[in-house]
């Protein structure tokens, strides 16, 4: 895991936005960089010093793709997914983000600007992940990407360059800056402790297990019983197909009429671990009808 929260990324972002405004209201004036952030920045002339909480990042579709970003890149589940429009989304958006800020306080500067910046990081994890889980072809790494990935500094992925042994990374020969092939960067971060494959089927996802074991609302229980089931669908026996769909839309919205069985079958389908399954269905079955 990173050392900030999704939290603290999002008050960076609102902070970021501020800045575009102000960039707004230096080349096209007032009217449009109110109408770009939803507030005026009144007697104050810029809006960088402004408090980032008035910024409402439901207007604002690259916070989404942060936000589901962040969880692809740091704790990485079946349910995470991240189309690669995205990926490219916050990759441009970043390089797009103003280099200086300000209107009359004489360009500041801030940490969303360097490579420490959380969004910055969390762009940069994407596209680490990314180009190791499903970008055909094989790409190479930068110690960057691979400090990313593994949980660790720059600093420590330069010691396994310079290292011998099991634990040790070679570098592509000649390649300035440094870079790892594909085959490589894959075999070293297999054995690394802070490195998070990302799973590939519901039963092999520990995150997926840790949110069904919390969840205290049937209906946040349909919502990812649809989400595995569109990942899932097929017309193979034993895959729900002949179940009436009254029965699998009453578990999509989470307003099922719990049967042992039923749930299990569904558990199965969906690959998931079939006593935590049922047991779930039913404790939050009663909790939504008691």
């Amino acid at each position: 895991m990173p050392e900030f929260t999704k939290i603290e990324m999002q008050q960076e972002l609102q902070t970021i936005l501020l800045f575009e405004a102000d960039h707004i209201l230096l080349g096209r004036g007032e009217e449009a960089a109110e109408k770009f952030i939803g507030f005026s920045c009144g007697a104050d002339g810029e809006y960088l010093h402004m408090d980032p909480e008035r910024v409402d990042l439901a207007c604002f579709p690259i916070a989404g793709s942060f936000e589901r970003g962040y969880d692809f890149a740091f704790t990485p589940s079946v349910l995470c997914g991240l189309g690669e429009h995205e990926v490219q989304d916050l990759i441009v958006f970043m390089l797009g983000t103003p280099r200086a800020g300000g209107v009359s306080s004489g360009a500041e500067l801030h940490r969303f600007m360097t490579p420490g910046g959380y969004c910055q990081t969390v762009a940069d994890a994407v596209m680490a992940r990314w180009k190791l889980e499903w970008e055909e072809g094989g790409s190479d790494f930068t110690t960057r990407e691979l400090a990313l990935l593994a949980n660790m500094t720059e600093g420590a992925v330069r010691n396994a360059l310079a290292g011998k042994g099991a634990a040790s990374l070679t570098a592509i020969p000649g390649s300035k800056p440094v870079a790892v092939a594909f085959d490589e960067a894959r075999r070293w971060l297999s054995g690394r402790r802070g490195f998070r494959a990302t799973p590939h089927r519901p039963g092999q996802d520990p995150v997926l297990r840790e949110r069904l074991s919390g969840l205290t609302d049937a209906v946040e229980l349909g919502r990812i019983v649809r989400a595995l089931r569109s990942e899932t669908q097929s017309d193979e026996p034993g895959t729900l197909s002949d179940w009436p769909a009254a029965d699998v839309e009453a578990w999509f919205t989470g307003q099922y009429v719990f049967d042992q069985q039923k749930a299990a079958e569904l558990a199965k389908a969906l690959d998931l671990d079939i006593p935590l399954f049922v047991g779930k269905a039913l404790e939050l079955s009663l909790r939504r009808d008691r």
